[in-house]
């Protein structure tokens, strides 16, 4: 059984509260009928018109949970994002559905309770910003998983070949609420990048021009570590994603040879 159909089965209790939970109640709800678990209200909170309850708590508390946390973040931070002009068309939601299927490689039934989720988001009126503030809570403590997700969410802005600037401005001020940096976004953008300039290469690697060959040799190190599949399952991204951690790695391994070209090295 997946991530998906894990939390369906009733591990929700570390994402109760906040916007998450109040989309996942209602995905669940709709995808099996309502007849299995719902989020909790709890008397002690207050809830707004948004059906959800601070505080978001504190940071996920193993691997299992820092996965779905993830997964159910990009779903919902996703459908945000496609609906960053103001509507989500129906080949947006196909797009996305082959996106999980072709990138992440996401079971029929894992896609399903994906589709619920994605619906609950898109539709729900609690900002996309909202969203990010509750996933900095539960996985702040790995900031290379939050860079992983604007990645993610910029392949499916990208997926038509093109940047809206409507999703421009909603991921940079996602990443910004993440605590990412304006570096951290534009790694994320070069990696889509179609110009594939030299400026581009150096941040995928997370550099500018400036940079030392041996700051080059350092960050390529790093990032061949980080996203060794063994590290991402281990850190916060589960099986789903190790297409995703081998398409980064090809990314990063293309701009190394082209920074290494251009130095002479």
């Amino acid at each position: 059984m997946g991530l998906l159909g894990t939390l369906v089965g009733g591990s929700l209790g570390f994402m109760m509260g906040g916007p998450l939970g109040a989309i996942l109640g209602g995905a669940i709800g709709s995808n099996i009928g309502g007849s299995g678990p719902r989020i909790a209200r709890d008397p002690a909170r207050s809830y707004g018109p948004s059906g959800y309850a601070g505080p978001y708590g504190g940071p996920a508390r193993d691997t299992r949970q820092a996965q779905q946390a993830f997964l159910v973040a990009m779903i919902s931070l996703a459908a945000k994002v496609a609906k960053a002009d103001g509507r989500v068309t129906e080949q947006e939601v196909r797009s996305f559905d082959t996106f999980l299927r072709d990138r992440l490689g996401m079971s029929v039934e894992d896609r399903r309770v994906a589709a619920g989720l994605f619906n609950q988001a898109r539709d729900s009126h609690v900002p996309a910003e909202e969203f990010a503030r509750q996933v900095r809570a539960l996985i702040g403590h790995q900031p290379d998983r939050l860079r992983d997700l604007i990645a993610l969410l910029m392949s499916v802005a990208t997926a038509d070949a093109h940047l809206d600037p409507a999703e421009d401005r909603l991921l940079r001020s996602i990443a910004g609420e993440l605590g990412l940096s304006a570096r951290d976004y534009e790694e994320a953008v070069a990696m889509f990048d179609p110009r594939h300039s030299i400026d581009a290469s150096y941040a995928v690697l997370g550099l500018t021009r400036d940079a030392t060959d041996d700051e080059v040799k350092k960050a390529y190190r790093r990032l061949a570590r980080e996203y060794h599949p063994d590290v991402v399952t281990n850190k916060g991204m589960g099986e789903d994603f190790k297409k995703f951690a081998d398409e980064k790695m090809r990314a990063v391994n293309g701009a190394y040879e082209a920074v290494k070209d251009a130095r002479g090295l």
